[in-house]
C-alpha cells in the first residue's frame, strides 16, 4: 500500500489530504475482519460530517459497522459506483473503493492521526491481543 499523505484512525478509516479536502475510506484490513459486504450508505453531496458522528454504514453477513472520522466538514463528492459493485471496495480499498470527499474544515486535526507505520504497528498489536 503506498499512503503518501494518507493518514489512518484506531476505528480502521483512512483518510488521504489532498490541499483543502480529504477523501475518506476504509481500510484493508477492517474489510478482511467484516468478511462479504452486502450493504453500504454513504453521506450525500452537501452533508455535513461532524467529528465522531456516523456519516454512513457498511454491513457485512457478519456486522453493521458505524462509519465514523475525526474531522468536520462537507462533502463535495460521493463515491456512487460502490452502490452498484462493492467488489470494488473490496478488492482496492484505497483507490476504487473510495468513499467520500470532504472539504474540511480544520486540516490540522489530522496531525493527531497515525501514519502507515504506526497503523501497521496498531493492526499487529490487534491481531496479538486476538491471540491470547
Amino acid at each position: 500500500m503506498s499512503t503518501g499523505t494518507i493518514k489512518f484512525t484506531e476505528s480502521h478509516n483512512w483518510i488521504n489530504l489532498k490541499r483543502k479536502f480529504v477523501t475518506l475510506g476504509v481500510t484493508e484490513f477492517l474489510l478482511n475482519e467484516m468478511g462479504n459486504l452486502i450493504s453500504i450508505s454513504l453521506p450525500k453531496v452537501g452533508d455535513e460530517i461532524v467529528s465522531g458522528i456516523a456519516y454512513g454504514e457498511i454491513e457485512s453477513m457478519n456486522e453493521l459497522r458505524d462509519l465514523v472520522v475525526p474531522i468536520d466538514g462537507e462533502v463535495i463528492k460521493t463515491n456512487m459506483d460502490l452502490y452498484t459493485s462493492l467488489r470494488k471496495l473490496q478488492n482496492d480499498p484505497y483507490e476504487e473503493g473510495w468513499f467520500a470527499k470532504v472539504r474540511i474544515l480544520e486540516p490540522e486535526k489530522l496531525d493527531r492521526l497515525m501514519d502507515e507505520t504506526e497503523y501497521i504497528a496498531y493492526t499487529k498489536s490487534l491481531k496479538k491481543k486476538r491471540k491470547k
